[in-house]
């Protein structure tokens, strides 16, 4: 017995609401990590993650009809919605933008659709390859670049008028570096599920050419890189010293999936929707340790 009716997880998940929340986590936690309070940011990162998803969903649906039977089959039967819904998504996040942020807001709330046009249009100009979701690693990198900077640069976007906020520019650049590792991982989580229909299609991706053990033997490394990362920056002062205590259990939660990837009988589905939605887990620790280390930013 399924807790969340078939219907109901097809909506929220394929029509990209779940990403959009999850997004909204992340644009809360990348604020946290720049000393910046929430602000329309928010409301932006939902939106625009619903829009440039929808769109890459429309666009693929033939090529994803395999690795993806059941979102193609929902989203081919709502098209024209899909395609409205994604419309009216995107213009609302670039108004918010440029009301809030202004021209610099605007350029990094685009900057993921114009990276996602390249990944999945074909557009690139070489004889070789047409889409830069089609060569080897380039494709995790821009997947993690288009998400890792708008998330973690627009709410310091949007608060760049407020005097108190001047510093905030390097520990947004940590979060857009904590979010290019989240990301990638993410993706390759991903691609193991999408082995068997990418290796089929010729579509190169870390688990069709280096196995999936292997794949997840380098996420264990990139989980360590990322909290690493972290770390250093709390101590040197770049973020709050609480940040690598309130994002360990992420860490530990992104880590067991990547392992039951492997060896386990969950759905591989499920547990890439549970990866899916590592910035809500994010959210609450840099919440719940937030509180707990009080104004200072220390324990006490």
């Amino acid at each position: 017995m399924r807790i969340v009716p078939p219907r109901l997880y097809s909506a929220v998940v394929h029509s990209s609401v779940f990403l959009g929340a999850s997004t909204i986590a992340e644009v809360f936690v990348a604020s946290a990590l720049a000393g910046i309070a929430p602000n329309a940011a928010l409301v932006v990162g939902f939106l625009i993650t619903v829009g440039v998803y929808n769109f890459d969903k429309l666009a693929d649906l033939d090529a994803d009809a395999e690795n993806y039977a059941e979102r193609t089959a929902f989203v081919a039967s709502h098209p024209r919605v899909y395609a409205a819904c994604s419309v009216v998504a995107v213009a609302v996040a670039i108004w918010l933008a440029v009301r809030h942020g202004g021209v610099y807001a605007l350029g990094l709330t685009l900057f993921p659709g114009v990276v996602a046009a390249f990944y999945s249009v074909p557009l690139v100009p070489l004889s070789s390859v047409d889409r830069l979701k089609d060569v080897f690693l380039v494709n995790t990198a821009t997947v993690s670049l288009a998400w890792a900077v708008p998330v973690a640069f627009i709410p310091l976007a949007v608060a760049a008028t407020a005097p108190e906020y001047a510093a905030g520019a390097a520990g947004a650049a940590v979060a857009a570096l904590w979010f290019f590792f989240r990301s990638a991982i993410s993706v390759e989580v991903h691609n193991v599920r999408d082995v068997t229909g990418d290796a089929r299609n010729g579509v190169e991706t870390l688990p069709t050419v280096v196995g999936v053990r292997r794949t997840q033997l380098g996420l264990y490394g990139l989980e360590l890189v990322s909290l690493g990362l972290v770390w250093a920056a709390s101590w040197v002062g770049v973020v709050p010293a609480w940040a690598p205590v309130a994002l360990l259990p992420s860490v530990a939660y992104s880590t067991w999936i990547t392992h039951a990837l492997t060896g386990s009988s969950r759905s591989v589905e499920r547990l890439c929707t549970l990866r899916d939605g590592e910035g809500v887990l994010m959210a609450v620790g840099v919440a719940v340790v937030a509180s707990v280390a009080g104004p200072a930013g220390a324990f006490v």
